[in-house]
C-alpha cells in the first residue's frame, strides 16, 4: 500500500484538505490572507515530514547550506517581497493618478468564488507560461531564472529560490493585473493557496504519482523533467499551477523512464544566497572590470615603452659601449668559477683578451661542466647558482640542459615585457580580449641537484604581467599533456569558448594550422562539448589536469549555436571565422617557418597582424621586435654579448670573428654568443642577416639553422634559396604551401622536393612544378646552374604531398626526441639523415 497507493493519495488529500480549511476559515470571517496562510503552512509542514519518511530520492536530502540559502530566499523573495509589492501597488491604486473607474467590466465578479479562483489560475498561468518559456530562450532572462534551476536536488523549500527581480516580473503578471482589475482579496488569496500548495508539491522530494492529473496540474513528476540538467530535456513543462497550456502548445513531456539528473551544466555556479543575488549582474560588473583592465594595461605598456624606449635609444646610439661593459662584467662576476679559472677570466678586460683566452664552444664542450654542476651541486660555470635549467634537443641524442641564473631570468622577463609593450603599440586592440599563449611546459622534472628543468618559453611566459595572465585561456598544466592530439584538442576546446580571443602567441604557425585542421575533423564533438560543458576526451586526461580545468569546462549553449550556424554557412571555417576578434598572432615568420606563416595568413582577417616572435632559442633571446621592421629585431645587447662570422668564411674554415659594429647590411653571419648563465663564446649554429640599422645598431633577421645547407657536387644550396624558389613558383599559381621539404640525394645525384599545399583546382603537375623550381633555383645559385648544365647534378624531382603530411613529419620528429615546443621545421636536408617515409604520403597521379 505504501509503495503503490499512497504516492497517488498525498497530493489530492493534502490539496483538498487545504482548500476545505481555506473555505472553512473564510466562512468564520477570518481575513482571506490568514485563511490562506494557515493551510499553506500546515501543508508545507506535512510535506517536510513526508519528505523525511517517503523520499523520492535519498540523494535529494538537503544539506545545512542548502537549507540556509533556500530559507533566505523563501523569507526574502516569497514572503517579504510580495507583501511589500502588494502594499506599494495598493497605495498606488488608491492615488488619484491610478484610479480605475469601471474595473468590474473586465472581470466576472458575479461568478462563484471557486469559479473566479480557477479562472485566475488559468489566466495567470497563461501569462506565466510565456514568461517562463522566454526565460529559457532569452539570455538576459535566463541569467535571472538560472538561479531557480541551479540546485542539483529538489525538495520543498527550494520552490522559493528566485531572484528578486524575477519575482517582480512574476508579480507583474500574477498579482498586479488582478489588483488593477479590482478582484476581491478572497479570489487572490484562493489563487495564492492553490499556487503555493501545488508549488511545494512540485519541488518536494516525496514519492508521488499523479496519474491522469499529470495532464491537468503542474505535477512533481512533470516538473522534475523541467529541472533536468540537460537543456534539451528541460525545455518542457513550463506550467506552474496547471499544465494545460503545455498540453495545448506542445511542450508537455513525461518520459517513461524515471531517472533524471537535476540542475544546470555549470558546475561552478555559486549556490549561496548573496552570491546568487549578485551573479546575474556579473556581465555588467565584468564590463566595468574590462574597462579598468584595458586602461591599466595601456598605462603599464605606455610606461614600459617610455622607460625602455629611452634606454633602447641610448643603447642603439652606442652599442659597443654597452657590449664591452657587459662582457667585462660577465668575466668579472665569474672569474672564480672552475671555467673562469681555467680560461683566465681574471685577465680579461677587453674583447681581444676575451677572444685570446676562450675558444669557441658548443654544448658538447660545456657538457662536462654542466654535468658536474648538476651531479655535485657546485657552480662550475657561473658564480650565481642556476635558478633552473632549460632542456632542449641535443645533436648527440642526449638532451641539452642549459643553465639559467636568476639574474639572467629577470633580464629575459624584462625583454619579454618590452616585446609585449611594443606589440601593444602596433596593435593595442589585440590585448582587449582573451589570450591564447601556447608554450612548452615551464616545469618538466627535477635534476639531481634539486633544480627544475623546463622550457624557456614556459618559464618566461609565467612572468607575463598579471593583468594579462588573467586573460590566458589555458592553464599551464594543459601544456604538460604528453599526447599531442589530446593536448591540442583540449586547447581547441577551451579556446572555442572565447569568441573574443584577440591575441595568440605560439612559436610555430603550424600549431594554429593543426588546431583548425582538428576543428574540421572534430567540430561536431567539440560543439556538443561546448553546449553541455564536457570534453569528449576527458577520460584521457590526468586527474590533476581535470581538476585544474573543471571551472573552465562550463556549458555555453549560445556559443555552441553560433558554431552550429557557422557550420551550416561555411563548409570549412577559417580561424578568422571561429575567432573574428583575433587581431594579433605572434609567431616565427622567418626562414622555413615562413612556409607555415604564409599558410596561416590565409586563415586570418586582413586586419589581423602577423608579428614576428623574434630570434630566440633555449640558449638565449637574440632580438626583440619593435614593430617597425617586419621579421627583424634589435639585438639584446645589454643582456648577451654577440660575435659574428660571415657565413662563407665559417663554412670555408677561415672564420674572422666580428663584433656588432663590424657587421654589414645585406650579409649573412653565423652567431656566437656569451650569456650571463655560463655559455661562453657559444656557437649556436644559427645564420642571421643584417637587414638595417637603428641608429648605430644592426637589426638582425633569422635566416636558417646552419645545417640548412647541402652540397652534392659543389653547388652549396641554401635553405633560403630553396624557399625563395618554391615561394615564387607557387605564387604564380596563387598557391600557398603548408609544408616544404627538399632532400639532397647524394646517391642519385639530384634533389627531391616535397610540398604539401592548400587544395586548388589549378595546381600544376609534379613535373611542371619540378621544372619551374629547377629554373628558379638555378637563377638564385650560380653553382647549382653550372652543375645542372654540366649534368653533374640531375634534374630536380618534385612531389605533391597529401594533406596532413607536415603534421605527421613533425610527430615522428617529436617521437624521435625533438622537443615539440621548440620544434623548428627544416626545409632542406640530406636524404640519408631523414627517416620519414615521404613516398607513403605522395599524392597519387
Amino acid at each position: 500500500m505504501i509503495t503503490k497507493v499512497l504516492p497517488y493519495l498525498w497530493y489530492p488529500i493534502l490539496l483538498s484538505s487545504a482548500v476545505l480549511a481555506f473555505s472553512a476559515l473564510l466562512s468564520t470571517g477570518v481575513s482571506p490572507a490568514l485563511a490562506a496562510y494557515g493551510p499553506i503552512i500546515a501543508v508545507a509542514l506535512c510535506i517536510i515530514v513526508l519528505e523525511r519518511y517517503f523520499p523520492e530520492r535519498l540523494a535529494w536530502r538537503p544539506t545545512l547550506s542548502d537549507i540556509k540559502a533556500d530559507a533566505a530566499f523563501m523569507a526574502t523573495v516569497q514572503v517579504l517581497l510580495p507583501r511589500a509589492l502588494s502594499a506599494l501597488t495598493l497605495l498606488a491604486i488608491s492615488s488619484s493618478w491610478m484610479q480605475i473607474k469601471s474595473p468590474s467590466t473586465w472581470w466576472p465578479h458575479s461568478w462563484p468564488l471557486a469559479a473566479q479562483i480557477i479562472t485566475m489560475v488559468f489566466a495567470v498561468d497563461f501569462l506565466r507560461y510565456w514568461l517562463h518559456r522566454a526565460s529559457h530562450h532569452y539570455n538576459f532572462l535566463w541569467r535571472l531564472h538560472k538561479i531557480h534551476h541551479s540546485p542539483d536536488i529538489l525538495y520543498s523549500l527550494n520552490v522559493g529560490r528566485f531572484h528578486p527581480i524575477e519575482k517582480v516580473l512574476h508579480f507583474s503578471l500574477d498579482a498586479l493585473p488582478f489588483f488593477l482589475l479590482g478582484i476581491s482579496p478572497a479570489v487572490i488569496a484562493g489563487y495564492f493557496l492553490l499556487y503555493s500548495v501545488n508549488g511545494f508539491f512540485q519541488h518536494s522530494n516525496i514519492c508521488l504519482r499523479y496519474g491522469f492529473l499529470n495532464y491537468i496540474v503542474g505535477s512533481a513528476e512533470t516538473h522534475r523533467w523541467h529541472h533536468a540538467r540537460d537543456p534539451k530535456i528541460a525545455s518542457c513543462n513550463f506550467g506552474n499551477t496547471t499544465i494545460l497550456w503545455d498540453v495545448l502548445f506542445g511542450t508537455w513531456s513525461l518520459p517513461k523512464h524515471q531517472t533524471v539528473e537535476i540542475g544546470i551544466t555549470d558546475r561552478a555556479y555559486p549556490k549561496g544566497f548573496f552570491e546568487q543575488l549578485a551573479i546575474p549582474f556579473h556581465g555588467s560588473m565584468r564590463a566595468c572590470q574590462y574597462q579598468l583592465e584595458h586602461r591599466l594595461i595601456k598605462l603599464i605598456f605606455y610606461w614600459i615603452r617610455f622607460w625602455k624606449g629611452r634606454k633602447i635609444r641610448a643603447m642603439a646610439k652606442d652599442p659597443m659601449r654597452i657590449q664591452k661593459l657587459l662582457l667585462v662584467r660577465i668575466m668579472h662576476d665569474n672569474r672564480n668559477t672552475q671555467f673562469g679559472r681555467e680560461h683566465h677570466f681574471s685577465q680579461v678586460n677587453d674583447y681581444e683578451s676575451f677572444a685570446q683566452y676562450i675558444a669557441v664552444n658548443d654544448y658538447e664542450t660545456l657538457r662536462s661542466f654542466v654535468h658536474t654542476e648538476i651531479e655535485q651541486g657546485t657552480n662550475t660555470l657561473t658564480a650565481e647558482a642556476p635558478e633552473c635549467y632549460l632542456r632542449t634537443s641535443g645533436t648527440t641524442g642526449q638532451p641539452k640542459d642549459i643553465p639559467l641564473t636568476p639574474s639572467h631570468l629577470k633580464a629575459l622577463q624584462r625583454l619579454h615585457q618590452t616585446a609585449l609593450a611594443f606589440q601593444h603599440k602596433v596593435c593595442p586592440e589585440a590585448f582587449s580580449g582573451s589570450i591564447l599563449a601556447i608554450t612548452s611546459p615551464a616545469y618538466e622534472g627535477t635534476l639531481l641537484n634539486g633544480k627544475p628543468f623546463g622550457s624557456a618559453s614556459g618559464i618566461v611566459s609565467r612572468h607575463t604581467p598579471l593583468l594579462l595572465r588573467h586573460k590566458f585561456i589555458i592553464p599551464p598544466c594543459v601544456l604538460t599533456i604528453a599526447n599531442s592530439q589530446v593536448k591540442y584538442l583540449l586547447i581547441l576546446r577551451l579556446a572555442l569558448m572565447h569568441k573574443n580571443m584577440s591575441y595568440v602567441s605560439t612559436a610555430n604557425s603550424s600549431t594554429l594550422l593543426t588546431l583548425i585542421k582538428l576543428y574540421h575533423e572534430h567540430h561536431e564533438a567539440l560543439i556538443e562539448d561546448i553546449r553541455y560543458g564536457t570534453f569528449f576526451l576527458s577520460d584521457h586526461l590526468p586527474i590533476e589536469i581535470l581538476a585544474a580545468i573543471s571551472n573552465r569546462l562550463y556549458a555555453k549553449p549560445a556559443r555552441a549555436n553560433e558554431l552550429n550556424r557557422l557550420k551550416t554557412h561555411t563548409l570549412k571555417p577559417r580561424i578568422a571565422d571561429l575567432w573574428p576578434a583575433l587581431r594579433c598572432v605572434v609567431t616565427w615568420t622567418c626562414a622555413s617557418a615562413g612556409i607555415a606563416a604564409n599558410a596561416l595568413r590565409c586563415e586570418l582577417l586582413p586586419q589581423t597582424h602577423l608579428l614576428e616572435l623574434g630570434y630566440l632559442s633555449s640558449e638565449f633571446r637574440g632580438t626583440i621586435t619593435l614593430g617597425k621592421h617586419a621579421g627583424s629585431g634589435l639585438p639584446t645587447l645589454d643582456t648577451h654579448f654577440f660575435e659574428f662570422v660571415e657565413r662563407n668564411q665559417w663554412e670555408a674554415g677561415t672564420p674572422e670573428f666580428l663584433t656588432l659594429e663590424n657587421i654589414r647590411k645585406g650579409f649573412d653571419y653565423y652567431v656566437v654568443i656569451t650569456t650571463p648563465s655560463g655559455l661562453y663564446r657559444y656557437f649556436i649554429n644559427d645564420v642571421v642577416r643584417v637587414t638595417g640599422y637603428l641608429y648605430k645598431t644592426p637589426l638582425l633577421k633569422f635566416q636558417q639553422k646552419g645545417k640548412g645547407v647541402t652540397n652534392i657536387t659543389g653547388e652549396k644550396v641554401y635553405e633560403a634559396q630553396v624557399l625563395a624558389a618554391v615561394t615564387a613558383v607557387l605564387a604564380e599559381y596563387s598557391l600557398t604551401a603548408r609544408f616544404v621539404m627538399t632532400l639532397a640525394d647524394e646517391t642519385a645525384q639530384h634533389y627531391c622536393l616535397y610540398i604539401e599545399a592548400e587544395e586548388s583546382n589549378i595546381k600544376p603537375t609534379a613535373m611542371q612544378l619540378a621544372k619551374a623550381v629547377d629554373i628558379r633555383l638555378a637563377g638564385l645559385n650560380i653553382e647549382y646552374q653550372s652543375k645542372r648544365e654540366s649534368t653533374r647534378l640531375g634534374p630536380l624531382q618534385a612531389y605533391w604531398l597529401i594533406s596532413g603530411t607536415g603534421d605527421a613529419y613533425k610527430q615522428q620528429c617529436v617521437q624521435q626526441g625533438q622537443r615539440e615546443g621548440q620544434f623548428k621545421m627544416v626545409a632542406l636536408a640530406y636524404s640519408q639523415n631523414v627517416t620519414f617515409n615521404f613516398a607513403a604520403y605522395v599524392e597519387p597521379n
